[in-house]
């Protein structure tokens, strides 16, 4: 999985005291298909003007939004590939197989800080959380996820995405963190290609 994670960085503007201002953000993302579909966090890509992203061979590349969803926080974006070299990509499993106590990982670019991983185990399987959102579960884990992790894959150990880092609980709350399921993933995945919505 560790190639098809890519660093995004976006640029969105905003228009806080009456005066246009360019900010910066940055997130992750994991490439799940060949032609270079990046899953990534709503929040990532929100209100960008530009998306671009880092490979971890060193390629840059510009992004298109195919869609987003802000109640699951979930994003699909496009690599504008050249077609020069193959891209790596990952392969989505099966999140309802998980159980407490399975061992995780946690890849992405907390921090800014490329191409990092955390381990951890499953905390809880489907856990609600209140007034977040009241369409989906939650992957909880006590692998590491801070911000830049967002939109980073959390991994089973035979190397499958089954789940999208979204949510981290640090300072108050050490070793709580929540990923997207990958069967919420493969629900949406289709109608954001299609639609560009939910």
């Amino acid at each position: 999985v560790f190639p098809a994670v890519v660093y995004i960085k976006c640029v969105r503007e905003s228009n806080e005291m009456g005066k246009k201002e360019a900010q910066v953000v940055g997130g992750s993302g994991v490439i799940v298909s060949p032609d270079g579909e990046v899953l990534t966090n709503w929040h990532v890509i929100d209100k960008a003007t530009s998306v671009r992203c880092l490979l971890s061979d060193g390629r840059h590349m510009d992004a298109k939004v195919l869609g987003s969803d802000k109640d699951t926080d979930l994003a699909v974006i496009r690599l504008e590939h050249d077609g020069q070299g193959s891209l790596p990509y990952a392969d989505l499993g099966r999140s309802v197989d998980l159980h407490e106590g399975d061992f995780v990982m946690a890849m992405g670019a907390p921090w800014g800080l490329n191409r990092s991983v955390s381990i951890g185990i499953v905390s809880c399987t489907r856990r609600y959380l209140d007034q977040i959102s009241e369409y989906s579960l939650w992957i909880q884990t006590d692998a590491a996820i801070n911000p830049g992790n967002s939109g980073g894959p959390l991994v089973n150990t035979v190397g499958e995405v089954i789940g999208l880092n979204a949510r981290g609980m640090s300072g108050f709350a050490e070793g709580m963190g929540f990923a997207i399921p990958a069967e919420t993933i493969a629900v949406l995945l289709p109608q954001l290609r299609e639609h560009g919505h939910v």
